[in-house]
Formats: C-alpha cells, sequence, structure tokens
C-alpha cells in the first residue's frame, strides 16, 4: 500500500496553487527533483535512486499536471526493484479527469483512469479503468489543487493546522483519503543554494511554510499511524522545492535539480 501512495503527494512536489490564494502570479513550469534514500528512516533498505519530473501547465481554467517517476529500490542483500510512477491530472472547479499507474518490478499496485465530476449533491466518479464502474464519494472532498489551495490559506490567516477530506484518484479511483497539513513558519531559506534558486526564479522574499502533510486510509478512526506522510517548503506562490514522503517502511527524498518556467495559456 504504501508504495502506491507515492502518487497521492506527486501533484505537490510539482509546486500547485490555487489562484484565488497566490499574492504572485502562479509558478507553471516542468521540475525535475533528484530522489534518494532519507536518512530518517532507513528501513532496511540500502539505497534509493532515480528521477522525477513533473509538468504543471494553467489553461485557461484548467491546471493540468503530469508526473514521471522512476526509480530502483536497493534492498540489504543487493536485490534491487524498479519503480515506476505515472500521473496526469486535469483539475478545474468541478471536475478531475486522472490517469495513474504504480508498478513495482513486474507488479501493477495501482492504476485507475476515469473522470470526477462535482455537482450539488457531491461528488461523483466515472471509472474506465480498472473496471467502467460510477462511484458516488461521500461529502465533497477537495482535489489535489484545491486542497494546497486552502493548505495556503491556511498558512496566510496564521493556522497551525488543517484536514482535509481529499480525492486524487488512487485507490483505483474510488478512496478519499483524510488528509491532517501541520504548517510552521519557515522564515527565510537557511540554504544558500535554495536561497540562490528561488531569487532567480523571482520569489526569494516571498513567504513560506514548512507543511506535513498525512494521509489517513478510508475509514481510517481514532489515533492512527499515517499510512503515507510528506514534508515539504511551500512558498505562497505554491512553489515547492524539496520533499521527503515517508512511506513507512523507508522514506525518500525529492531535490529539486532544474526548473523550467512555462507561462499560463489564457482563456480565448
Amino acid at each position: 500500500m504504501a508504495i502506491r501512495l507515492i502518487v497521492a503527494a506527486v501533484a505537490v512536489s510539482g509546486g500547485l496553487a490555487g489562484p484565488s490564494i497566490a499574492a504572485e502570479p502562479l509558478v507553471t513550469g516542468v521540475a525535475v527533483y533528484d530522489i534518494g534514500l532519507a536518512p530518517i528512516k532507513e528501513g532496511g533498505i540500502s539505497s534509493v535512486t532515480g528521477t522525477m519530473t513533473a509538468r504543471l501547465e494553467q489553461d485557461c481554467d484548467a491546471y493540468v499536471t503530469e508526473a514521471s517517476l522512476d526509480a530502483e529500490i536497493v534492498g540489504p542483500d543487493g536485490t534491487t526493484l524498479p519503480l515506476s510512477v505515472v500521473s496526469s491530472h486535469r483539475e478545474t472547479h468541478d471536475s478531475l479527469d486522472f490517469d495513474m499507474a504504480t508498478r513495482l518490478a513486474d507488479v501493477v499496485v495501482d492504476a485507475a483512469r476515469g473522470v470526477a465530476t462535482r455537482g450539488a449533491g457531491g461528488v461523483s466518479v466515472a471509472i474506465e479503468e480498472p473496471a467502467k464502474e460510477i462511484v458516488n464519494l461521500d461529502g465533497s472532498p477537495l482535489f489535489p489543487v484545491a486542497m494546497l489551495e486552502a493548505s495556503i490559506a491556511a498558512a496566510k490567516a496564521g493556522e497551525t493546522f488543517r484536514e482535509f477530506r481529499a480525492f486524487d484518484g488512487t485507490g483505483k479511483g474510488s478512496e478519499v483519503w483524510t488528509v491532517s497539513v501541520l504548517i510552521t513558519p519557515a522564515g527565510k531559506a537557511a540554504d544558500e543554494d535554495e536561497a540562490l534558486f528561488a531569487a532567480g526564479l523571482g520569489f526569494g522574499d516571498m513567504a513560506r511554510w514548512r507543511m506535513a502533510l498525512s494521509y489517513f486510509p478510508p475509514g481510517a478512526t481514532g489515533e492512527q499511524t499515517p499510512a503515507f506522510s510528506t514534508s515539504m517548503i511551500v512558498y505562497e506562490n505554491g512553489f515547492a522545492q524539496a520533499a521527503v514522503y515517508d512511506l513507512g517502511q523507508f522514506a525518500m527524498s525529492l531535490t529539486l535539480t532544474e526548473f523550467q518556467p512555462v507561462p499560463p495559456k489564457p482563456c480565448p
């Protein structure tokens, strides 16, 4: 389960935010990350190496996110397992098109394709794969961009904790996750390379926060250990330069190595 949950935070690493929140123009573009084994939790894993490319574009009133992660997990006995995560989302206020697949070695751990539509009665999901069906989600869960939008709004308001119900298409297109977000001010960049990178992109003086997101599976009650968590520094415009994914069994670090801005596509 932990491996497939990488998809749940891929969009966050691309640096997403919503237009009604960002005080500065949204950062849309292509980001490339190096993947490594985070020292906070090695879990018997010898090494993790690879790359992730995340592309975020604004197409009129929609946000389009495409992400591809390729990594190799090496166990203590030298056994190597390839990990591949590919995801695509197109999100508007009322809809989410999703297409994603997670593979560990030759095993498809999770795959789903469909469209979620928000209406007066909640969210309805028309799943195309792995099997055609219609799923009605309880309540009104947030889509990925909207959830980060709400997190940034909470941070700007001085809040330190928020909890959301979120849907991104993981769990074969039918699961709603409870996501808790712990927010703390991050101040100025402590790392010189990070500060120079942000300054070069024109937002070195923006407000920034450390956000720790914990994902709890459907039906979770009481005090439980999250199935997956991620921690990152998020700028006011939604840009995230680095992240740590805690998968329970081990943790991966993502370090930004390249970012190429892509200008938004205006509405006709």
